[in-house]
């Protein structure tokens, strides 16, 4: 089974961002966020940054405060997801392409 982050499951830090990107269409402040719902500015700003795991209840309260369901902020969280695997997924590739020669060489005196 794959863990969060992986190819399976979105990470913190996707769910942060479909919460950011759903705050930010909707202009609301971080303060404005976590007063609607209920909580402490630094918590949302934690979740936002990936560094806290909203309980289901924490989830419910956001959306509810955003005002759209829960889905959306998973289908959200998916998509911030996909889209991070094809960034890494790109880079990847172009390292693998890059000539040696270009590669820096780490060495110690």
């Amino acid at each position: 089974m794959n863990g969060p982050g992986r190819e399976g499951l979105p990470s913190g830090r996707d769910l942060g961002e479909a919460i950011r990107g759903l705050r930010r269409e909707r202009r609301m402040t971080i303060d404005g966020l976590a007063w609607a719902a209920d909580m402490h500015p630094t918590y949302v700003s934690g979740i936002e940054r990936g560094l806290r795991n909203p309980t289901w209840r924490k989830l419910c309260s956001l959306a509810g405060a955003l005002r759209v369901p829960v889905v959306e902020v998973v289908q959200r969280a998916e998509s911030a997801q996909r889209v991070r695997q094809g960034l890494e997924r790109v880079l990847r590739e172009e390292e693998a392409l890059r000539p040696a020669s270009t590669v820096r060489s780490r060495t110690t005196s």
